[in-house]
């Protein structure tokens, strides 16, 4: 008997990872061994915005929300994908371009944007060439009541953008944002499917 197809969106935490740039990579220390202690036991260490995760209000904002206080519908509905067609070159992807390929995106959807990133993973050139959605595409995603913006991109903004304004509207809207996704070629961009990404439950944070 088949079921739905399950496809994982998340990257391997490792302590050999890419993370963005000046960022600290995870590290793991063994507190136990069964060998000695009779248990396996891990100290993780790293920084929340590490691999695929999520952006609360709070990452940019005071006096917002904090990831524990944001209700788990945000994270699990229907979803559209917009993909681009280009090799990544670090360019704006404007609301134009969106609109005029079609796409059809509902009031309350989650949004996916597939920049195409992920083909140089592990590279520098992840945390540079990435595209990123222009001011205009960003305002009209918050006037369709989006329940979250999603992307396989390290961040909504350009590389040299100075205040991270995609990210202050974007946030500021109480939309939550899920970077670093993967495997987004696996989804299908003709139809509606249901996405889950639910955050880690860190108090104030």
């Amino acid at each position: 008997m088949s079921g739905p197809r399950l496809i994982d969106l998340s990257y391997t935490i490792s302590s050999e990872m890419l993370v963005y740039p000046r960022n600290e990579r995870p590290s793991y220390q063994w507190i136990g061994r069964v060998n000695s202690e009779g248990y396996n036991l891990t100290r993780m260490t790293m920084l929340v915005h590490t691999g695929t995760h999520v952006d609360a209000p709070k990452h940019f904002l005071d006096n917002v929300p904090c990831i524990d206080e944001i209700g788990l519908g945000r994270f699990f509905g229907t979803c559209r994908l917009f993909r681009c067609g280009d090799v990544p070159s670090s360019r704006e992807i404007t609301l134009a371009e969106v609109q005029s390929s079609g796409f059809d995106l509902r009031e309350g959807d989650i949004f996916v944007l597939a920049t195409g990133i992920e083909a140089l993973a592990e590279k520098k050139e992840y945390n540079t060439l990435y595209p990123f959605p222009s001011k205009d595409l960003v305002q009209w995603l918050i006037a369709k009541k989006i329940r979250a913006y999603m992307t396989d991109a390290t961040s909504l903004d350009s590389i040299d953008a100075e205040g991270s304004p995609n990210h202050h509207l974007i946030l500021g809207a109480g939309i939550p944002i899920v970077e670093n996704l993967c495997n987004l070629k696996e989804l299908p961009t003709d139809r509606p499917f249901v996405i889950c990404a639910l955050p880690l439950k860190l108090g104030g944070r």
